[in-house]
């Protein structure tokens, strides 16, 4: 998991956890031992987990308190008996710590790392572990805790005595630490730009709007060969058409009325040994369309008005939230100009199909939030399940724009549920993915794929096996046996 600019320490790699029996910590003899050995092992594990120095809370499957050590009675300013027995929604309701590793835990089955504030104020870095039994059950949750401040002192050590140095980090951790994520997806997708981004072959980014095309066409520049030079984009849509072909390619003196004396370069021109990033490809008129094909093609362009070619060396990255090969068939794009374009494709997928990256999204952008208006405002955990749950059909945009709100109108200090209701209840409803028949296939098969798509869209409304059982009208049992089948193996 990669961040900037931001103390948060966000999930590792998403993968959802095979069910496990739970590991012997102590490596426990095979041959029987007596009461005496029994008890001695017993107390070594306690005084482990007592004295260590990283604060520990274990719970149940079900989010009880079952044991917390002295570390983090020191660091939280809570007595074990204020919290053993006590479930952790009920301790993050009255402010012991918000928001509640456990609860996320409880909520998402996997392994996710917050910055959690305790009721003392003392901010820490909170990782919660599930430990699931031999079938398959949620046994016990492991969160470990240390606090900011330790963090920060050991990095400005390490710094002083010259052990970290302080500049000059390998290229490829420079400049993918501006993508936030914790997605396997997008993990692929950064290990394609790590290959492509040395060569000089065309990209086109493809996504639904407020996925991030602008951020990774950054990052296939930034890793480039020319990433000394200029990062130019445009915007073909936000453009008339009767100027686009002039910021393109430039103009000469006189071309047309209210032209520069002297000409102007275009964009293409600007972008000499640098990267031209043209967004929104598919709003291209068609006759632009064939100048660009041409200087592809040629690597010259032809300013407005003028006679003379002109060589250029500059990388082009396209990007569109249309389906190009649906506009060849319309008419729309050309084909030639459509594989010229198409070398190496990049879909980014929507946020909904993502959603072990929300967390670690919100985290970062509340970071920013709170620097950008000197705030210090922090989401409970029943917010995080709000935005596990919602479909963000305006994607990684939609969700800044909704976390911004948030800060800016909070008058606690801590967001809860029912701030977040207005911002989401009202939102337009989106057609949800449906299951298209476009071959024949068995019966088995299509059975089994509906069935998938309503176990993830119950669960994605219920949240849980109880309400995913409810929705769909089976019992609690099999409705665990299917998410367990469909979601904790190819992650909703």
């Amino acid at each position: 998991m990669k961040s900037v600019k931001t103390e948060a320490i966000t999930p590792p790699e998403f993968s959802e956890p095979e069910p496990r029996p739970v590991p012997d910590l102590l490596a426990f003899p095979a041959e029987p031992c007596d009461q005496e050995e029994l008890l001695r092992k017993v107390k070594e594990l306690s005084d482990i987990l007592h004295y260590s120095s990283d604060s520990i809370y274990v719970t149940d499957g079900q989010g009880n308190t079952l044991l917390v050590n002295e570390a983090f009675e020191q660091m939280s300013g809570l007595g074990r008996d204020e919290v053993l027995g006590r479930n952790v929604l009920d301790l993050e309701e009255k402010g012991m710590f918000t928001p509640s590793v456990s609860s996320l835990v409880l909520r998402e089955r996997r392994k996710i790392t917050i910055i959690q504030e305790l009721k003392n104020g003392t901010r820490v870095i909170a990782t919660g572990v599930p430990i699931f039994d031999s079938r398959g059950e949620l046994f016990r949750i492991v969160s470990n805790s240390k606090s900011l401040h330790e963090i920060r002192f050991l990095n400005q050590y390490l710094e002083d005595t010259g052990t970290v140095p302080r500049e000059g980090c390998r290229d490829w951790e420079d400049a993918s630490a501006s993508i936030v994520y914790n997605s396997p997806e997008i993990e692929a997708i950064l290990e394609l730009i790590r290959d492509i981004a040395p060569v000089d072959t065309t990209v086109l980014l493809m996504g639904e709007s407020g996925v991030g095309k602008g951020l990774f066409a950054r990052l296939i520049h930034d890793l480039s060969p020319r990433k000394e030079e200029r990062f130019v984009q445009i915007n073909c849509s936000a453009i008339p058409e009767s100027l686009l072909e002039s910021e393109l390619f430039g103009y000469e003196g006189g071309a047309f009325s209210g032209a520069l004396k002297g000409g102007k370069p275009g964009l293409l021109e600007q972008a000499q040994r640098g990267t031209l990033f043209l967004d929104e490809i598919g709003e291209m008129p068609l006759g632009l369309q064939v100048k660009l094909l041409h200087t592809i093609q040629n690597r010259q362009i032809t300013r407005v008005g003028g006679v003379v070619p002109v060589d250029i060396d500059t990388r082009i990255i396209s990007a569109t939230n249309r389906v190009l090969e649906d506009e060849v068939k319309a008419g729309r794009f050309r084909m030639d100009l459509y594989y010229r374009l198409n070398v190496v494709p990049v879909t980014i997928p929507p946020l909904r199909n993502r959603t072990s990256d929300i967390i670690a999204l919100t985290q970062f952008f509340l970071q920013c939030q709170n620097r950008k208006y000197s705030k210090e405002v922090i989401f409970s955990s029943q917010v995080f399940d709000q935005f596990l749950s919602y479909p963000w059909p305006g994607n990684i945009r939609e969700l800044e724009n909704v976390v911004e709100r948030l800060v800016v109108t909070a008058r606690s200090r801590i967001v809860r549920e029912g701030h977040v209701n207005p911002l989401l209840k009202n939102q337009p409803s989106f057609p949800q993915e449906s299951l298209v028949v476009n071959k024949v296939m068995l019966l088995e098969e299509a059975r089994e794929e509906l069935e998938r798509q309503l176990v993830l869209q119950a669960y994605r409304q219920g949240g849980t096996s109880y309400k995913t059982a409810e929705l769909l009208g089976i019992s609690q049992t099999s409705a665990h046996r299917k998410i367990q089948k469909y979601i904790s193996r190819n992650d909703s």
